[in-house]
């Protein structure tokens, strides 16, 4: 058994690397920067320390290099790791510094493999880095990223006429070729969180948080064809808010946002897990119910209405209110051959309800009897 440290700033990966090579009887020491490494292996003297190459603070050269000029450590075998782009040049980096490369990502085997390598390698004690070498592979690796045959010559003619201040220009362009790596993989990191924050955007509603009508629209299809095959019941209520606009004039818009995202609060609380809630725009909500017996869906209609009535909504310390809602309630295939059909049943059924006097509940007329035949199934 081996005493291994991963240094990963990264939990998912590090989690990783320490579940495998635990696995495997290994004895798992963690650091999440160089820093927290270079003490880790002061104080447990580690066999192997598998670190990246883009730490943060202290990167895997720069913690090769303070181990080497600590003459009171015994240098643990090092295996650097870095991407599979920059993979020849990062390899020739490592050899270097007396480093073992892995590329990411990479397969439990090609790990394994690594690591086993690098424990039947001997320890070194003080051993220093070949500098010339590592001077030769950055300049090498600054002028892959910098993708420009003329900058890499104009470099290398200034290292040659400078030799002199050799140290200096190689921290230089480590730390451009550095900022580089790091550039790049935070340039992915930033589009995939920009897709994912665009596909939100793009299906949910600001104000309230819950999807919007676009995502409603694209569900209908799916939803439709789940009922058809299962041979179920597919539910809509559309509900509105009465006298909204009187909010917004009498308080302003503040005041009828904050409705609004106390109504979209509310109707997320309610919904059950499976069914999907939406801002279909203005102060209309829609709620999709799916699986579900005529009986069920008034049940819960009804209490949504209640529920409603019970709301404090509060805006600058005073209560708005009462908020009431009418309801609109079809039923596939009751009440339209066609999903889309029977929004707009129960479409027609909330305007029902606001014309019955508000703060109601209203089924939908079915199919046969065409939209303009709702009953009401219950009031306020």
């Amino acid at each position: 058994m081996a005493t291994i440290l991963v240094v990963e700033d990264r939990p998912i990966n590090r989690r990783f690397l320490v579940t495998l090579l635990r696995e495997r009887g290994h004895r798992l020491l963690q650091a999440s920067s160089g820093d927290e490494a270079l003490e880790v292996v002061r104080a447990e003297n580690p066999d192997v320390v598998i670190i990246e190459m883009l730490t943060p603070n202290i990167d895997a050269c720069q913690f090769a290099a303070r181990l080497a000029s600590d003459p009171a450590v015994i240098r643990p075998r090092l295996v650097f790791r870095a991407p599979v782009y920059v993979e020849a040049q990062a390899q020739s980096v490592a050899e270097a510094f007396g480093a073992f490369f892995l590329a990411r990502p990479a397969n439990p085997e090609a790990l394994l493999a690594v690591v086993t390598a690098a424990l039947a390698a001997p320890k070194h004690e003080g051993a220093q880095p070949d500098q010339r070498r590592i001077e030769d592979y950055l300049r090498l690796m600054a002028g892959t990223f910098q993708n420009h045959a003329e900058s890499l010559d104009r470099l290398n003619a200034q290292l040659d006429r400078r030799i002199v201040e050799r140290d200096a220009r190689l921290e230089i362009v480590r730390a451009a070729l550095d900022q580089e790596i790091k550039k790049r993989l935070w340039a992915e990191q930033e589009l995939t969180q920009s897709n994912h924050r665009l596909k939100d955007e793009v299906m949910h509603d600001g104000l309230t948080g819950l999807h919007n009508r676009r995502y409603l629209e694209e569900s209908l299809g799916r939803e439709e064809s789940r009922a058809r095959r299962s041979g179920r019941s597919l539910s809509i209520m559309m509900i509105d808010i009465d006298n909204f606009k009187r909010f917004n004039d009498t308080l302003g818009h503040a005041a009828g946002d904050a409705v609004l995202r106390a109504m979209g609060e509310y109707l997320l609380m309610a919904a059950r897990g499976e069914d999907i809630v939406c801002r279909y725009g203005g102060e209309e909500f829609v709620l999709m119910m799916s699986q579900a017996p005529r009986s069920t869906v008034l049940s819960r209609a009804e209490n949504l209405r209640l529920g409603v009535q019970q709301l404090g909504i509060e805006y600058e310390g005073r209560l708005v209110g009462p908020i009431t809602v009418s309801v609109g309630v079809g039923i596939f295939p009751e009440h339209g051959d066609t999903v889309e059909a029977v929004v707009r049943s129960a479409d027609a059924a909330m305007y029902q309800a606001k014309q019955l006097g508000r703060n109601r509940v209203v089924l939908g007329g079915n199919k046969d009897q065409g939209l303009s035949s709702p009953s009401i199934a219950s009031s306020g």
